[in-house]
């Protein structure tokens, strides 16, 4: 059975996935003082364990695919299906809760060349996230995701606790957010690119390796932040997928997004509704590497 129709059939109901989730100062910092990896080393940053095998080059390795299944047996069958077909697989909080942190491990076991991001989004007192972070660095994920909202103590706990073991990245705002809510959020800020810049600088001076923003402020995010720290975007929708009941509110182009400085696109329901789900991988892939415009030329 396709790994799609397995999800719906053991989730016992028409699945509406949470979207994929979709994180400046002066650049930033290795918890422990350590020199920083080159950038163009660093957007497949990942523990030993779960180092993906594609070259940072490889325009296959820019690509996230979200697991947001209800159970590991459809994780895991999209997992053997797209590896080698994207980078990354992203553990998010429907899975998580459903198979636990075994998850990890499972996924890395199923596709074996691939990294694991772990976007549980935390958003906790800083002693709570510092905890929860160090047990989510050991999973052997290379990414994990916390809320810039927490804070800079939240954030300087998160990354400290992460310590080399994996990555922080700081989700800034959700790209299902509309300008209007905005102002719910925190009344001086009517645009999100505003909101976004301001707590992408609380995120880098905490210490955090990378931010998690909507395409829309992919460029203005990059300018701010530099070359060094990984941007990580959600809500990529190519101009060939069709995503029915969308409740994402900012969106763009792969292409767009590559030029305008993203690392890596975070792209869920665009390949796992399509007919055939590695195809249509291999066609973001081609998109992405059109938009590249050299192995070592960053914006």
């Amino acid at each position: 059975m396709p790994p799609r129709a397995a999800a719906r059939r053991s989730a016992g109901r028409p699945r509406a996935p949470r979207p994929p989730s979709g994180a400046l100062g002066a650049g930033p910092r290795h918890p422990d003082g350590a020199t920083r990896r080159a950038p163009e080393e660093r957007h497949l940053l990942s523990t030993p364990a779960a180092k993906p095998p594609s070259a940072p080059s490889d325009p296959a390795g820019r690509i996230v695919f979200p697991l947001d299944v209800p159970d590991l047996e459809s994780a895991l069958a999209f997992a053997r299906l797209l590896s080698g077909k994207v980078g990354w697989f992203k553990i998010g909080l429907e899975l998580f809760t459903a198979a636990g942190p075994d998850s990890v491990a499972r996924v890395r076991e199923a596709a074996p060349g691939c990294g694991i991001f772990l976007d549980l989004k935390l958003h906790d007192i800083p002693a709570t996230v510092a905890g929860a972070m160090r047990q989510a660095a050991r999973s052997g994920a290379g990414l994990v995701t916390c809320h810039a909202q927490g804070g800079a103590e939240m954030l300087k706990a998160a990354a400290e606790s992460a310590g080399d073991a994996a990555r922080v990245l700081a989700v800034t705002v959700l790209t299902s957010l509309k300008p209007a809510g905005m102002e719910e959020l925190s009344p001086e800020f009517r645009q999100p690119g505003a909101l976004a810049a301001r707590l992408a600088r609380t995120a880098l001076d905490a210490g955090c390796h990378g931010l998690v923003c909507s395409p829309a402020e992919v460029s203005q995010l990059r300018e701010l932040a530099g070359p060094g720290p990984l941007v990580v975007v959600p809500g990529v929708r190519p101009a060939w997928a069709t995503v029915a009941n969308d409740d994402q509110a900012r969106t763009g182009l792969p292409a767009r997004a590559i030029s305008d400085g993203a690392d890596l696109l975070v792209v869920g329901r665009p390949l796992r509704d399509a007919p055939d789900p590695a195809a249509a991988a291999s066609r973001l892939r081609d998109e992405i590497a059109a938009a590249l415009p050299g192995p070592e030329a960053r914006r």
